[in-house]
Formats: structure tokens, C-alpha cells, sequence
């Protein structure tokens, strides 16, 4: 019994005379011949920019690659003694699809067995499957959509942020209910305590504003009534003279867009309305920067790329991605070695190498613990003194107040001389 052996210098060995004893399992018979490469030197067909997973190396000479696919191959080649020769880009400049009858960039290679194989993000679909062999999966990936975080709201409104709003309008459908029932009771009293609704909405707003009150009521069951509105108003004014200062120095921050359900519903224009595509990176990010378009692209490329190459900060990804899809490597059809590659991709999946390569890979370009940064960045600031412009949402509530005194004023001298007529 003979059998092929492609790397080795023999190319072909025996691998016994035939009996049913030395040949009792299936394994016996098909021997694996491909125990090692022997320090074959692959040709792959790659693309050195595809962020984290392959791209070139900034320590190297230019054409040596970095990212998760190097760390791959260099794991599996201490193991399967091999060597690799990797391509800085296609020929004709594309990525690798089914065009005109023939494939063309990276995949394109491979099918004209040009290349052994392709590392780069390559999902696996069912018209690839069929031309190529396809690896197992080693990560699950979509498309990413990134957005300008939203500026934060104008600073004079923080006056107000220390309550939502039902919690202003809970405090003012308490006070109207208050000053109803205080008036009653005052009318019902032998004596009125405070002589009507015009000395009453300001003895109950006294002890809104933190003031004094300057007497209390004869009867002991109205006292009751005023000291549990007092310490009502007590804790009132702590919990927001607390969250005061905070919201007057910290900036506040809309919602964020955060998945393809609330993209539809925003202000931006429905993809479906229209998708605008552009030729290169310059055309389709800018528009982004403006904050009018969101930009689409493989996630992890889409998050390196915004920050490393156009240096934006304050930009988020989606949280939901679009059509994630598994990342595989393919190989030229009927590979008869593509199984160690495959069982040493697994032992790399399982191990959780592929998950902590990824991490490292990308928080060399975003620095470490980078998704933390990036949430508190729209929400942590330096501690600063205030300013008038923190505080100018103060002097519009004094000027709306003093328009407002003035239009009561007005109110009553028209009807002083009405009566006086």
C-alpha cells in the first residue's frame, strides 16, 4: 500500500503490505499526510488594510503584516511548520466578488490558484462556498453604523435638569391642589387664618424657596397641614439644591441612537428613501462629520478607521450591527490540506485566543479599556468653576419673573382705573 505524501521529500511512501490486522481501522489506511508542511512557503492573497484583523505592521518593513490573522497563522505555524508570503493589495484593486463570469481582487487569486489561500475579512456565503473550500468559522462579525455623538443640550436649561419633567409637573399640580385646599380651610375658619388665594400662593411658596414662615395657623389641625406641606418643601429644596450643581457643570447629553429601529425613526434620511454610495472613504466619512449621514462599514474596520485615519473622538458605534455573518478563510477548491488548518482554527476559537487577539489588536489603535473611555467620555468632565454661561438659565427665570410682575402690575393699575371710572 502506497500513499502521497506532497510535502515531503518523498513524495510518495508504503504504507504497509495489505491484511486485515495492520489495516483494522479507517485511520490505519488513510494515514494523515499531513503531519507537517516541512517549511512550505504559502502565497496568500491579502489586502494589508482591514483593521484589527490584517494590516501592516508599524514596526515592520513595509509588505509584513499585523492584526489578528498574522497572530493566527504564526500560532498555527510553530505547530504545522510553515511559512507564509502575504500581498499588500490585489492587483486590480478589489476586494474579491463574482463579476462578469469571473472573480476578481483577493478571491480572484485564489480561484486562478495564483494564491493557496486568503486571511481577510471574507463572510461565508453560499456562491463562495461553491468556488472555494471555506474554513470553519473563527468569529461572527456585521456591518457597523457610526454616528457624531449628539452635542449636549444648551447649558442654560440645567436650572431645570435637576427634576424630569413629570417631576415638575407633579410639583405643580401639587401646589395648585395645596393652595385649594389651604383656601378652603382658611374660609372656613371663624377667623381667616391668611384672608384669600392672594395671601395664600405666596405664604405656600415661602417655604418652597427654603424661606421662613413667618406665623402658623391657630387651629391645630391646619398646623398639621402646614407642617407636613413644610417638611414636604424641606425635602424638595435638598434633593434639588443636591443635583443642582452637577447639572449646572456637567453637560447634559440627548439620548443616543443606538439601534437600526431608532436610526429609522431619527431625523436622518431613511435609507430606504435613497442610500447614497460613495467612491472612497473621504466622500462617504465626511458627510458623517457633518452629522447629516451615518457610516456603514465592517464593524471593527469602522471603529479603527474613524478614530486612526479622520482622528474623531466623539463618534459612537451602533450597538446593533447589520447583517453579521461568519468570518472564515478561504481556500482554493478541493484543498486536501485545509482540515489542519481548520482543526488548528478551532483549538484558536475555543481557547479564546481569537476573542483576546481581536481586543488586543484594537486597543492598539483606540488604547486600552477603550469602550469604558468612550462611554464616560460624553459624560465625565473636569471639575471647572462656574460661569455666566452656566448660570444664565438663573437670570432668564429672574427676567421672565420680573415680565411677569410687570404684566401683573399692569393688570392692576388697568383696574384700578376701571374702578375708579
Amino acid at each position: 500500500m502506497f500513499t502521497s505524501f506532497p510535502f515531503e521529500e518523498r513524495k510518495i511512501k508504503s504504507i504497509g503490505i495489505w491484511s486485515n490486522t495492520k489495516f483494522a481501522s479507517k485511520e490505519d489506511l488513510f494515514v494523515d499526510r499531513f503531519e507537517s508542511f516541512r517549511g512550505y512557503e504559502f502565497q496568500l492573497g491579502t489586502w494589508l488594510d482591514d483593521y484589527p484583523y490584517l494590516y501592516q505592521s508599524k514596526t515592520k518593513p513595509e509588505g509584513y503584516g499585523d492584526g489578528l490573522e498574522v497572530e493566527m497563522l504564526d500560532a498555527m505555524a510553530r505547530v504545522l511548520d510553515y511559512k507564509y508570503n502575504l500581498t499588500k493589495e490585489s492587483p486590480d484593486m478589489m476586494w474579491g466578488a463574482f463579476e462578469n463570469g469571473s472573480w476578481n481582487g483577493m478571491l480572484g487569486m485564489v480561484h486562478r490558484k495564483e494564491k493557496n489561500f486568503t486571511v481577510n475579512y471574507f463572510v461565508i456565503t453560499g456562491e463562495r462556498v461553491d468556488a472555494f473550500d471555506a474554513s470553519v468559522s473563527y468569529w461572527m462579525e456585521g456591518f457597523g453604523m457610526s454616528l457624531m455623538s449628539p452635542p449636549p443640550l444648551p447649558k442654560w436649561r440645567g436650572a431645570y435638569y435637576s427634576f424630569t419633567p413629570f417631576v415638575w409637573l407633579s410639583l405643580a399640580v401639587t401646589f395648585v391642589l395645596v393652595l385649594i385646599i389651604i383656601s378652603i380651610q382658611d374660609m372656613l375658619q371663624p377667623e381667616p387664618f391668611l384672608g384669600g388665594v392672594g395671601s395664600t400662593w405666596p405664604y405656600l411658596l415661602r417655604a418652597m424657596f427654603n424661606n421662613s414662615i413667618p406665623r402658623l395657623p391657630k387651629a391645630h389641625w391646619q398646623r398639621l397641614f402646614v407642617g407636613s406641606w413644610w417638611l414636604y418643601c424641606f425635602i424638595l429644596t435638598t434633593a434639588y439644591t443636591a443635583n443642582l450643581i452637577a447639572f449646572l457643570t456637567i453637560p447634559v447629553f440627548p439620548g443616543r441612537i443606538q439601534t437600526v429601529q431608532q436610526l429609522a425613526e431619527s431625523d436622518y434620511r431613511a435609507l430606504g428613501d435613497k442610500m447614497d454610495l460613495f467612491q472612497n472613504y473621504n466622500d462617504s466619512v465626511f458627510p458623517m462629520l457633518d452629522g447629516t449621514y451615518a457610516y456603514i462599514e465592517s464593524f471593527s474596520y469602522n471603529r479603527i478607521l474613524v478614530y486612526v485615519e479622520y482622528k474623531v473622538e466623539n463618534s459612537y458605534m451602533l450597538r446593533e450591527q447589520l447583517y453579521p455573518g461568519h468570518l472564515c478563510w478561504y481556500f482554493q477548491k478541493n484543498t486536501a490540506w485545509k482540515y489542519k488548518f481548520d482543526h488548528g482554527i478551532r483549538r484558536l476559537v475555543e481557547s479564546g485566543l481569537i476573542a483576546h487577539w481581536i481586543k488586543v489588536k484594537t486597543e492598539d489603535f483606540l488604547g486600552r479599556d477603550f469602550e469604558r473611555k468612550q462611554q464616560l467620555r460624553a459624560k465625565e468632565r473636569e471639575n471647572q468653576a462656574l460661569s455666566l454661561e452656566h448660570l444664565q438659565g438663573v437670570f432668564f427665570i429672574l427676567a421672565m419673573s420680573w415680565a411677569a410682575g410687570g404684566l401683573v402690575f399692569a393688570g392692576e393699575v388697568l383696574r384700578h382705573r376701571c374702578d375708579l371710572d
